[in-house]
């Protein structure tokens, strides 16, 4: 409607017919393109809605990258607060198995003591029965010794006896013959 009281207004100023003042008006738009360009009320609404959306979404683009950063933060910290204390537990963990070897150290070496101590214990009672030992069996042999010579002398005592014994039986056997051959 615009266009065409426009066209009707341009025909009456100019002394033309519409049909001719619109064929003009085609024909210099054909051949002359116009340099100014004149956005329709739609697209600069579409426009308009469009850099609402899009600033829209850019503030809460920033506020979730805001939020993102805040959480990434947070979770960053609390992975550096979790590697503390799980080196702090490591270094925990790290102190008790050093004070447990230590214990233990101190345990196997009281324990070698004590076992050293006792196999000199042992050594020496292994040494005062063997020294007994030999004792006794000195002993032993000076009894055996004793005994033998006991037996040595009891034995010369009766070889004496038996010599003595002997030649008085012999004589009085020979004694004894010489008289039945006399007779």
């Amino acid at each position: 409607m615009h266009r065409r009281s426009l066209i009707a207004d341009l025909a009456e100023a100019l002394g033309k017919s519409e049909d001719e003042i619109r064929q003009f008006l085609e024909a210099l738009w054909q051949r002359l393109p116009l340099a100014i360009e004149v956005e329709p009320p739609f697209v600069r609404y579409l426009d308009a809605k469009i850099e609402g959306v899009r600033s829209t979404l850019e503030a809460e683009i920033k506020g979730l990258r805001s939020a993102l950063e805040a959480e990434i933060n947070g979770l960053r910290m609390a992975m550096e607060q979790g590697f503390k204390r799980s080196e702090e537990r490591d270094e925990a963990l790290r102190r008790e198995i050093e004070q447990r070897f230590q214990q233990a150290a101190e345990r196997d070496e009281a324990l070698r003591r004590e076992m050293d101590e006792r196999l000199e214990a042992l050594r020496r009672e292994m040494q005062q029965g063997f020294q007994q030992m030999a004792e006794r069996d000195e002993a032993i042999r000076r009894e055996l010794r004793q005994e033998i010579e006991a037996l040595r002398s009891e034995v010369q005592r009766l070889e004496r006896w038996f010599r003595t014994f002997a030649i008085s039986i012999l004589l009085m056997l020979a004694g004894i013959i010489v008289q039945n051959f006399l007779k």
